[in-house]
């Protein structure tokens, strides 16, 4: 899909397009490394989407920074099929601005192995293709990570250090369940123009897990998604340049497609669009875009519904993705 988006209205032959369906993977290529990298500051609650400003000028949000490494690989068993591993590795701080506080977590998360087909034999003369996927989601991530509250940046000098706690889950490297998921990427090429779209489901059947740490809560094991559309322009006369617009929509629904939903979460979702560039030459693919929320909601979890509450979660109010890529 980033080969044709960066590579069209070229004619077939030229510099990419018109022959393999990817920038990044030649006919003659087989094995693909990828790279990715998402930093978020999530520092901004919201409880249903109303936003809750009086936490900032209380100074008592909770507030997450977030650094995520993701290294994956892929062999193309045929022109139609390819096998995929993925392995995240994550770190990320909590801080807790009511109590002057920060809880660390570092360490790989959840791998993933599986498998994509193209639908149709690429490259596709139409300039259009459709690619599936389906992946196991391995409990490789600990997901009962302790660390002692060290003293954060505005706290007052000679702080005492913290007990020894369970980190929140929203920065768990892992929630202890094992997973399927589904995922599809289409595209259509229209002279310098491409429209694409992408999208997984994570399905977690299990129920709930409790970390056998101190502080322990019975905590979900949820499903989630995201979704994204877009379309891309390649630059005239510079020949692996485009530039991209993005809506996506990410977040943890309420009810889980398998099993059932007993435990703590906090679900919601977050919409946002921006700009992004891509730019391949070779065998080499690089992209950078920086998504802007323009809608967040912390919707209502089944533990909300049975006691009449409705709590919030902290959302961000901007992403920053790195992608690169390399077939050999």
């Amino acid at each position: 899909m980033i080969g044709a988006i960066c590579h069209a209205g070229e004619q077939s032959g030229e510099a990419g397009f018109g022959t393999a369906i990817s920038a990044t993977q030649s006919a003659a290529s087989r094995w693909q490394v990828s790279f990715g990298y998402r930093w978020q500051d999530s520092n901004t609650h919201f409880s249903g989407d109303v936003e809750q400003k009086q936490r900032v000028r209380e100074d008592t949000q909770m507030e997450n920074k977030l650094h995520l490494f993701d290294l994956a690989l892929s062999y193309r068993v045929s022109p139609r099929w390819s096998l995929n591993v993925g392995a995240p590795f994550i770190v990320v701080d909590r801080i807790n601005h009511r109590a002057e506080t920060v809880t660390h977590s570092r360490g790989m998360g959840d791998m993933s192995v599986g498998a994509k087909f193209w639908l149709f034999r690429p490259p596709t003369e139409s300039r259009q293709n459709i690619q599936l996927g389906f992946s196991m989601k391995l409990p490789t991530g600990r997901p009962d990570v302790t660390d002692r509250p060290m003293p954060s940046a505005g706290a007052l000098p000679g702080a005492a250090l913290g007990a020894l706690t369970t980190v929140d889950q929203s920065i768990q490297l892992g929630d202890s369940g094992t997973g399927i998921s589904f995922d599809y990427m289409a595209f259509k090429s229209i002279q310098r123009f491409t429209i694409f779209s992408a999208g997984i489901w994570l399905m977690n059947p299990t129920n709930t897990y409790t970390a056998k740490t101190p502080n322990s809560r019975a905590l979900s094991v949820p499903d989630q998604y995201l979704w994204q559309a877009g379309v891309g322009y390649a630059v005239p006369k510079l020949a692996g340049l485009a530039f991209t617009g993005t809506a996506r929509m990410e977040g943890v629904p309420a009810r889980d497609i398998i099993g059932r939903e007993d435990g703590f979460r906090r679900p919601g979702y977050a919409v946002s669009v921006g700009p992004g560039v891509m730019f391949s030459r070779g065998q080499n693919t690089w992209s950078v875009s920086a998504p802007i929320a323009v809608k967040r909601d912390r919707t209502r979890s089944v533990p909300d519904y049975r006691s009449g509450g409705h709590g919030d979660a902290a959302f961000a109010d901007w992403l920053i993705l790195v992608g690169y890529s390399r077939a050999f």
